[in-house]
This record gives structure tokens, sequence and C-alpha cells, in this order.
């Protein structure tokens, strides 16, 4: 392997996640698509899968690719943050102040307050972090840095 490339999201309603991931971070659709057929049913493993995605420019660098399937439409993952498994994005924000009022704006659920991490000789020492829920329920971070 030489690097990573992006991450992909499943998320339930493309656009809403679209609408939120630009709100908060401010970041750019490159492309959107729509697939179907037997290379998507061989990569994914999911019969008969039919998606839609966006690829998202996430500003200072990286590319979140959100995937919606259209076939088949299944209920949501439901995890704890505790839970081996459960996954979490982090961000680099200007603010964790300024993004906890977005967040709260965007209506994004179970938002913590702000805490500034001490740990003297960590690289996390002096970072502010948050987090919340992005539409989907997914654990997001929101870090800014010293």
């Amino acid at each position: 392997m030489t690097g990573l490339h992006h991450v992909g999201l499943t998320v339930s309603d493309l656009d809403a996640s679209i609408a939120f991931y630009s709100a908060l971070l401010g970041c750019r659709v490159r492309e959107r698509s729509q697939n179907s057929g037997d290379e998507i049913e061989t990569v994914t493993g999911v019969a008969g899968a039919s998606i839609v995605t966006a690829d998202l420019e996430v500003p200072g660098g990286g590319l979140l690719e959100l995937i919606q399937y259209v076939h088949p439409v299944t209920g949501q993952l439901r995890q704890e943050r505790h839970q081996p498994g459960h996954t979490h994005l982090g961000f680099v924000v200007d603010s964790a102040d300024a993004a906890r009022e977005r967040l709260a704006r965007l209506g994004a659920g179970q938002i913590s307050e702000a805490v500034t991490i001490v740990e003297p000789g960590s690289a996390w020492d002096g970072v502010r972090a948050l987090y919340a829920c992005d539409p989907d329920g997914r654990t997001i971070e929101c870090l800014e840095l010293p």
C-alpha cells in the first residue's frame, strides 16, 4: 500500500449528507455518480446493488465518498461508541466552539461540550475536541489544534 485514498460512508440520504458535510466543513462535491450491475455487485458483495455516490473534497485535504444504496434498502446500523467495531471520523476545525454552534444549527445529534485535552508530552496536549453525530448517527469529532 502507498497511502489512504478516501474514507467511504454509507448514508441513508445522499443529499442530506452532502448538505451536512458541506455546511459543517466546507466540503465541495467533486463528482456524483449512479452505478449498478455486475461490477458493483461483485465489489460490494451485495446482490442487486444499486448505488448513488458523491465524492466530497475536504478542505485541507482528503476525500469523503458518500454512498447511498438505492437497492437494497435496509434499516440503520446502531452501535454505541464503546462497542468494538464502532468508528469515528476526526476533522480539524478552526474553532471547536464555532463547530459546536454549526452542529447545533444543522440538527446534529449527541453534541458534547468541547473539552481541552491535557496530556503533557503528547501530540494531543492542548487540543480542544468534541463529539457529535452526523445525520446517520455516525460519530464525528471536531478538533481544534493548539
